[in-house]
């Protein structure tokens, strides 16, 4: 069963650097007609606190893989994937495109919702600009 209703996931991506400056907390919102990535730098006595929270607006066809880990049986990370690199430039742990988040235990229950939406609304973004193509052939 497909469900049109938002799901968010609380993640949390560990820090890459020796001093944790760069550990990140974030939301991942799957809406009706895009992807939301809220995140911010979880911050630490050296940063002096919080980081500012960041939001990044993704259409589903910018999603190009997302892919749900398990460990013991649970869900325990996502990786996800995104067709342009630059449009998650601006986070620390982004490598070519890829988050590897690990999933906050508030959110176990809801990223069981997320088998199938993410390649169900895909389709569907994708078969949108096919059929616009198609007209913008037709009218030529």
């Amino acid at each position: 069963m497909i469900l049109t209703e938002p799901i968010y996931i609380h993640f949390q991506i560990p820090a890459t650097d020796p001093l944790a400056r760069e550990e990140i907390m974030g939301k991942l919102g799957f809406l009706p007609d895009h992807v939301e990535l809220s995140w911010r730098l979880k911050g630490n006595v050296f940063s002096g606190g919080k980081g500012e929270m960041r939001v990044i607006d993704l259409t589903y066809v910018e999603v190009e893989h997302v892919e749900l880990v398990k460990k013991w049986f649970k869900i325990r990370r996502i990786i996800f994937r995104v067709s342009d690199p630059r449009l998650l430039g601006e986070i620390p742990a982004a490598e070519m495109g890829k988050l590897t988040m690990n999933i906050d235990e508030r959110s176990r229950e809801e990223v069981k919702k997320l088998h199938g939406l993410i390649d169900f609304k895909r389709s569907i973004f994708l078969l949108d600009e096919q059929e616009k193509r198609l007209a913008s052939m037709r009218e030529d």
